[in-house]
């Protein structure tokens, strides 16, 4: 319901401002307070309200959808994923304004007299927020059926996505119309056209001025029931979906870029990160949310696609100074505190990082989903200080309590354990993997199976685990993260005589730990060696590419041997196919080479 019809006398409980109980309420006040709760550890009070008035008002549907979205990502356990998708078809079918359809069963809506046919209308404000509600359904519902990564959830999340893009823009068309024709200023706060520049894949015609440009000269009176306030809480709730889907698509690389521009839309990261902050410091629901947005990206993100050169300075300072701002409002978020402890993993304040994991991990008891992302964190922090013992404790946790891929926790676990010394007991859990494993066509689980397979009859080294452990932690991209005396240590291991088969694998592992002890001229001999070892039939598949990759990215940091460095990125990208991990490696290709455009 509209905040400016709070305290309007009833006259139908079915049509105005009341709850079951003939109680008003601001569900827009509400709805930002169940979302504040839900950041402030207060789960189940935050779930309680958004239980007792999901049908009071589409936007308090929305606000619980989205409760039910989030823990369905932060698990991405199937049933949950399942119950988000659901869940959020519901607020769909609640916000339906086809044929200027009014549902009556809403308890809390808000009309206004048409000043044309005199009919009975939604009023403006309550139009434009279905229809912000509708598109971020479509979002999320891409975003829901999109994780599984599958082939036909990239198509079916490819036409959600466009269908709520088109939504997106008519909105935010409309909401810029409106500013316009009230003569007021746009302003810094308002974000740009989403212009070119090194980070995107736009067309001006995306941004917020070309769309006003176009439009017919409407009546100041035609939105004479919208109040500036009302107005600017609209702008920062359409800007947060807006915002989130300039950002995915332009990281997308560009074979997948070739699929979304067919769907009609492309991406501006800049624009993106604009709206994001816009939506952040606005009186909509969804302003916590950005929040969290921009610290997902900035620690999450930007650190694991390589999407920045080498430093991490700009991911520290930007998402320190969102906590610093947040503070004050979520001084004991156990959410807020998980993206504190990136900061400091990302720092190589491992040991930091991992007190706060641990408070954050208290601060969660009534969360069964934070818990676990905790646990999940705390394992990898351990991991990479060779903490074996401790790591593998954490993945045994998930591997129990987890119902997402519990063939990825087992195989962290058997390679733990095989570090450990423990050959035996980590070849049963190698050998349980491929019978655990619930999606063996996803990119995960293939490579989980194919590893664990080697094990089926013979029993792992100590040497062979410890070498499974630095392939995960590259893969993942966690060594830019690990202090130098792990690094050290990493480096010894990789010193341990192996198969021949493994030789390929050992030499980029080498060459990656070397590359982050900035020792250059090492690292090169072995992403050479590892190049070199690749083109045998029984080495490891996405040595080949990863190695052109790291050699390649390297040449290119010195002008003498840019050139070099880029054929070589560029037969990464385009000789190689189907080995494992390959979208990955092209959103880093991808972004590398938008960073040096001008190299030829």
């Amino acid at each position: 319901m509209a905040s400016s019809a709070v305290g309007k006398p009833a006259s139908n409980g079915a049509e105005d401002g009341i709850d079951s109980a003939g109680e008003a309420i601001d569900d827009v006040a509400m709805s930002l307070q169940g979302i504040d709760l839900l950041l402030n550890n207060g789960f189940k009070q935050s779930q309680a309200i958004f239980e007792k008035y999901r049908d009071y008002s589409p936007l308090m549907s929305a606000g619980s959808s989205f409760v039910t979205f989030m823990n369905a990502m932060m698990t991405f356990e199937d049933e949950k994923l399942d119950g988000a998708v659901d869940s959020l078809k519901e607020t769909e079918k609640l916000c339906n304004l086809e044929s200027g359809n009014i549902v009556k069963s809403f308890k809390s809506k808000v009309f206004r007299k048409d000043s044309k046919t005199g009919n009975t209308v939604l009023s403006t404000e309550e139009r434009i927020q279905r229809q912000i509600i509708l598109a971020d359904c479509q979002l999320y519902m891409a975003m829901l059926v999109m994780i599984r990564q599958e082939v036909t959830g990239y198509i079916k999340g490819g036409l959600l996505i466009r269908k709520g893009y088109k939504m997106y823009e008519k909105v935010y068309k409309e909401i810029g119309k409106v500013y316009k024709i009230r003569g007021q200023e746009l302003g810094d706060e308002l974000p740009s056209s989403p212009t070119d520049d090194n980070n995107s894949e736009a067309s001006s015609e995306d941004g917020l001025a070309n769309h006003l440009s176009d439009e017919k000269v409407i009546s100041p009176g035609d939105y004479s029931d919208l109040s500036d306030a009302d107005l600017a809480r609209l702008r920062g709730g359409a800007s947060f979906g807006y915002g989130l889907l300039q950002l995915i698509i332009s990281m997308m690389p560009p074979n997948l870029l070739k699929v979304v521009n067919l769907f009609g839309f492309k991406g501006n990261r800049r624009f993106g990160l604009q709206c994001l902050h816009l939506a952040s410091h606005s009186t909509d629901m969804k302003a916590p949310l950005a929040m969290l947005s921009l610290l997902w990206y900035h620690t999450v993100v930007r650190p694991f696609f390589g999407l920045d050169d080498k430093s991490t300075t700009s991911c520290v300072t930007e998402a320190t100074a969102i906590l610093e701002e947040n503070e004050p409002k979520y001084p004991n978020s156990s959410l807020v505190m998980f993206y504190r402890g990136r900061v400091l993993k990302i720092q190589c304040k491992i040991e930091e990082a991992l007190s706060v994991y641990n408070l954050a991990l208290e601060a969660a008891a009534d969360q069964r989903e934070i818990q676990l992302i905790c646990v999940y964190e705390i394992g990898w922090c351990n991991l990479m200080k060779f903490y074996w013992e401790d790591s593998m404790l954490a993945f045994a946790r998930l591997k129990e309590e987890s119902k997402w891929s519990q063939s990825y926790y087992a195989y962290l676990t058997g390679m733990c354990q095989g570090a450990l010394g423990q050959v035996e007991t980590a070849q049963e859990m190698f050998r349980e993997v491929p019978q655990i494993s619930k999606r063996k066509n996803e990119q995960l689980e293939k490579f989980l199976i194919r590893k664990s397979q080697k094990f089926k009859k013979k029993v792992p080294t100590k040497a062979q685990c410890a070498l499974l452990a630095i392939e995960v932690l590259y893969l993942w991209r966690a060594l830019p993260t690990c202090k130098e005396e792990h690094l050290t240590l990493m480096l010894s291991e990789c010193e341990a005589e192996v198969e021949k088969s493994w030789k390929a694998l050992r030499s980029l592992l080498k060459g990656a730990i070397l590359r982050n002890l900035d020792s250059r001229d090492a690292a090169i001999q072995c992403f050479e060696d590892a190049l070199a070892y690749s083109s045998a039939k029984d080495q490891e598949p996405h040595v080949g590419p990863y190695t052109c990759f790291e050699l390649g990215s390297m040449l290119m940091e010195k002008p003498a041997t840019a050139s070099k460095g880029k054929s070589l990125v560029i037969r990464a990208k385009d000789h190689y196919k189907d080995y494992d991990f390959e979208q990955r490696l092209n959103v880093r290709i991808h972004a590398l080479l938008s960073r040096n455009k001008d190299i030829q």
